[in-house]
């Protein structure tokens, strides 16, 4: 007899007034967090959807004015994005320092970092410039095993696209200064005007168009510099409407913040950088070489599948620094529950949007192969693996967003500790058994490791 008034007292609770304006409250809250990292990661997507396409288009150029000349190129160019890589990392240490001094409210530092991070990146792009132009001959020579004949064209690439480096470091550093302005939409427009300049002056320089002199393989080169000039100019137009020159010239003036800041910075990227050296490079390198023993058949497959996650997993990394952005703010203006909740936004929109385009690609799976290549065998073997590469990128869409914020409150240093483990059990794994199991177990092993690490980092994220 005494279920029906309770299970009525319950029901009066649950729609009573107050209740009712907490959880209407809390839905309007989390709907403003949603349109906040939203508002912030789709111009960062669009930049990098946008990048990957004038990346094709600049080889294609390349790649019909010669086959050597193509070759070439992606010898010099691999290299050349493996070194920006690792040194643009910088960039990820100003973003977590930039966005602590933001978070506190501490306009002064925020600028300081920002200034210190800039001539760190000139330091150390410059100095890599410098090496190229004084090694680069022996370099090819000795590692790559470039004969005379071809040495030339691929200097006459390689020397102009070395400065491309500290190009791209100077960018990372002002699109990181201008997310924790909340102003991601500069970075889609820096990347909208760098593209253009850069296939014309691409395909001018290459071919002689327009009055330019013929450089062929080298004009490349030449197009990429000058098209990331331009692209600096409108960060720098962007950065100079709210500074003025003595405001800028007072920050480089204050030498004992400046050494403090550099310490700040330059204490976080040693372990930024041992991460990315071995996810982005040793990882790779043994996951490519295992694959390269199955068979010419078997690493069509990877290629074209590994194309597809990449793809993909876009909007992973645009939400991600979207949401570490957002939290590392707040968690250094003291306020732990916007921290939750611009986690939980991120987590639920980055998951809606990888579940969105995994299942759309699945449905259209032929379609979308077929828009990269013709083989029929290929796109058949590749569509039996292709759950695997959906799977992979839901496991780490947590790993990424937990691991972000983690890098950013102080546990950079456990981050990178996990991350190392993880990576050389599964290298060795995937040397070890790889060929036994084939691209099958390649993708069991790889979402094996996101999945336990992304747990470790969800729960040292809650504890």
């Amino acid at each position: 007899m005494q279920m029906f008034p309770a299970y009525w007292e319950n029901r009066h609770l649950e729609y009573s007034p107050f209740l009712m304006k907490n959880i209407e409250k809390e839905r309007i809250t989390m709907t403003k967090k949603y349109r906040t990292i939203h508002a912030m990661a789709y111009p960062i997507l669009l930049n990098y959807l946008l990048s990957s396409v004038f990346e094709l288009l600049d080889k294609a150029i390349v790649g019909h004015y010669s086959v050597q000349g193509f070759a070439l190129v992606g010898v010099a160019a691999s290299f050349t994005y493996a070194i920006t890589g690792a040194l643009g990392i910088l960039s990820a240490a100003f973003n977590i320092v930039a966005a602590d001094e933001k978070g506190k409210g501490n306009t002064s530092g925020f600028e300081t970092a920002f200034v210190i991070s800039k001539g760190l990146s000139l330091l150390i792009g410059i100095s890599f410039f410098v090496l190229s132009i004084l090694g680069g001959r022996c370099f090819f020579q000795q590692v790559y095993g470039i004969s005379e004949e071809h040495l030339s064209e691929l200097l006459s690439y390689f020397y102009p696209t070395s400065f491309t480096v500290v190009q791209n470091m100077l960018i990372f550093q002002y699109s990181a200064y201008f997310r924790n302005h909340l102003n991601t939409k500069i970075t889609l427009y820096s990347t909208i005007v760098s593209t253009c300049v850069n296939l014309f002056f691409d395909f001018s320089l290459v071919y002689g168009a327009f009055g330019f002199p013929r450089l062929g393989t080298a004009g490349a080169a030449w197009g990429s510099v000058i098209g990331l000039f331009a692209g600096l100019l409108v960060y720098q137009l962007a950065y100079y409407r709210h500074h003025t020159i003595s405001g800028i010239c007072g920050q480089m003036r204050d030498f004992g913040r400046k050494a403090a800041m550099a310490k700040k910075i330059l204490n976080l990227y040693p372990s930024l950088l041992g991460q990315e050296l071995l996810e982005s490079t040793i990882f790779v390198i043994v996951v490519s070489g295992t694959v390269a023993r199955l068979g010419t058949e078997q690493m069509a497959v990877y290629n074209l599948l590994d194309t597809v996650g990449s793809t993909i997993g876009l909007p992973i990394y645009a939400y991600a620094s979207a949401t570490q952005t957002l939290a590392l703010q707040n968690a250094a203006a003291g306020n732990p529950t916007a921290v939750r909740d611009y986690m939980k936004s991120g987590l639920r929109l980055a998951f809606a949007v990888i579940l969105l385009l995994c299942t759309l690609c699945g449905i259209f799976s032929r379609i979308l192969l077929r828009l990269i290549v013709f083989d029929t065998a290929l796109i058949t073997a590749s569509q039996r693996l292709l759950w695997s590469v959906f799977l992979l990128q839901l496991v780490k869409v947590p790993y990424q967003i937990h691991m972000s914020y983690l890098q950013g409150i102080g546990r950079e240093r456990f981050v990178f500790a996990y991350t190392a483990i993880g990576t050389i059990v599964t290298s060795i794994s995937v040397a070890s058994i790889g060929i036994l199991t084939g691209l099958s177990g390649i993708f069991f092993l790889m979402i094996a490791e996101f999945a336990i690490l992304g747990m470790i980092y969800l729960r040292t994220y809650g504890s």
